[in-house]
């Protein structure tokens, strides 16, 4: 399938794992775009949500890159940086699920070649969307202290980095993109 001339948003999704599965079904409603399918490396997987979802699984990323001109990355940390890389060296627009990428040095690689390549990348920091966050964007905040507490149960979900980079990074960024004010210490 090649890609369409008109210019509706096709957006593929790569990695149809946990979160995966639920990017491919929240693209597949959106109105002003088209869902063009997508691509995971496991073949059973890839065969059952087809089956279930009725979405085009594409059996190569290149067959998914011909098809998109935005690609979603929901893949395990570890392969975001190789997986992005070729898919801003195809000249697509990514979404790349938190974290951006392993290393600092990895998401400075990806920022050049995206600035390079003419293409964008959104890194998806879901917490901002949060109605409750959503609603303090307009109060000027100004905290003396900041702490924060996140439970959830283990899952072996996300095991493949370090937990702040998995699960405290949404804590970092909310407190950041809240407070608008450069960090003056950390304890923990």
């Amino acid at each position: 399938m090649m890609l369409k001339s008109n210019n509706t948003l096709q957006i593929g999704v790569v990695g149809v794992g946990y979160l995966g599965r639920r990017h491919l079904e929240h693209t597949m409603q959106l109105k002003d775009a088209e869902c063009c399918g997508f691509f995971d490396k496991d073949a059973e997987r890839s065969a059952l949500i087809a089956q279930e979802s009725g979405a085009t699984s594409h059996n190569s990323m290149a067959s998914l890159l011909e098809s998109a001109n935005i690609i979603t990355i929901v893949v395990p940390t570890v392969d975001h940086f190789s997986v992005a890389q070729v898919c801003i060296n195809a000249g697509k627009h990514v979404f790349i699920e938190k974290p951006m990428c392993e290393t600092v040095e990895e998401a400075d690689t990806l920022l050049e070649l995206a600035e390079k390549k003419g293409v964008q990348i959104h890194v998806g920091h879901i917490e901002r969307l949060n109605p409750a966050l959503v609603a303090l964007n307009g109060i000027e905040l100004a905290p003396r202290y900041i702490e924060t507490h996140r439970l959830a149960p283990y899952t072996a979900r996300g095991t493949d980095v370090p937990v702040v980079l998995d699960l405290m990074i949404h804590d970092l960024d909310v407190i950041i993109s809240l407070v608008k004010s450069p960090v003056k210490s950390v304890n923990a």
